[in-house]
């Protein structure tokens, strides 16, 4: 099978020829080509250059796109700040009280940078693989790039207080959003992968998010013309998924290393994709042997789930992480071929 049909098989739940598996090796990428950072998130053919490479050395199932949404913020006028071990992230907002924000707008794909970068390097690695490996493209949801622009303690006093204005914002992300999904599909991106910050209940109550967070997020979603992969975003997943199960065009959760996947099985049903549970940023503190036997006790449980993809959890895995310690996990899934 190619891991695009080992994708789909676990789409409708037919049996693959193994478990498939997804590391989010996004940033890896860079430590595998030896590029800089700072090229590695600009240039869209450095980055599918390192990418092609994390599918000839670890051969994962799916390939990401840039794992960087601060390229979005960026976009607004956000000054960033470049890491030497990460993506690059949000110095300061571009505005600075939430009115500010009443007259957003978005901004062409074309004339922005970072927006062409994402669609670009999609649209490489499309070029490049020919459809044999499924592309996930990395956005964030509408609900959360309010909190990227104007900070999070703004964004919530409008989301909680000033409804009028929060809805106004919410519109001109959702057509950010919209028209970015529209962009990476025609790229090539066979899924969008969210990872949700604000749905968290430690932030909001369930109430809220149930108010005010789920019927943006249904609207936006609605208009998605490619399955979508919600991220807990950090955050345990059992309390919001209830909340979200039932989105348009969510086909399926990433949930944490903290997580039971028979508990999540039990809230979102039988249909949904499940993802993940591998701890990604901890890679780089296991030997090769802890990371295959953690790889192969989360397959012995997940044996008889047919919709069950293991997948690394929470952000990228670190660049300091050893190619032998992937490797292991990979050998850990190979091991398991035939069998569910």
């Amino acid at each position: 099978m190619t891991a695009a049909e080992r994708i789909m098989a676990v789409f409708t739940g037919e049996k693959p020829d193994r478990p498939p598996f997804a590391l989010t090796l996004s940033l890896y990428g860079a430590r595998l080509i030896n590029a800089p950072l700072a090229r590695y998130y600009a240039d869209p053919a450095l980055y599918a250059q390192g990418q092609v490479r994390v599918a000839e050395l670890v051969s994962p199932d799916v390939i990401f796109g840039p794992f960087a949404l601060a390229l979005e913020a960026e976009a607004y006028g956000a000054e960033l700040l470049y890491h030497s071990d990460g993506p690059p992230m949000v110095r300061r907002h571009p505005f600075r009280s939430p009115r500010d924000a009443a007259s957003l707008s978005p901004p062409a794909i074309d004339t922005c940078p970072g927006l062409a970068y994402l669609r670009g390097s999609v649209r490489r690695l499309a070029d490049h693989f020919c459809g044999s490996v499924p592309l996930a493209g990395v956005l964030t949801a509408p609900v959360d790039l309010p909190a990227m622009l104007m900070g999070l303690d703004g964004w919530l006093e409008t989301l909680l207080f000033e409804p009028a204005l929060a809805e106004t914002v919410l519109a001109a992300a959702t057509e950010h959003f919209a028209a970015m999904v529209g962009a990476l599909a025609a790229a090539g991106a066979a899924c969008i992968a969210i990872p949700l910050m604000l749905a968290n209940p430690t932030l909001v109550t369930p109430a809220v998010i149930s108010r005010s967070i789920v019927p943006p997020l249904a609207r936006a979603f609605a208009r998605t013309p490619i399955p979508i992969i919600l991220h807990h975003g950090g955050n345990p997943a059992m309390p919001f998924l209830p909340l979200m199960k039932a989105l348009p065009n969510v086909a399926g959760f990433v949930i944490g290393p903290g997580d039971s996947f028979a508990e999540a099985r039990s809230i979102v049903g039988e249909e949904k994709l499940l993802l993940g549970n591998l701890n990604g940023p901890v890679l780089n503190r296991l030997t090769p042997e802890q990371a295959g036997a953690r790889a192969a006790a989360i397959l012995a449980d997940r044996r008889d789930d047919p919709h069950f993809v293991l997948a690394s959890s929470s952000a990228d895995v670190p660049l300091d992480t050893p190619l032998e310690t992937l490797l292991a996990v990979r050998a850990a899934v190979e091991g398991h071929g035939g069998g569910r």
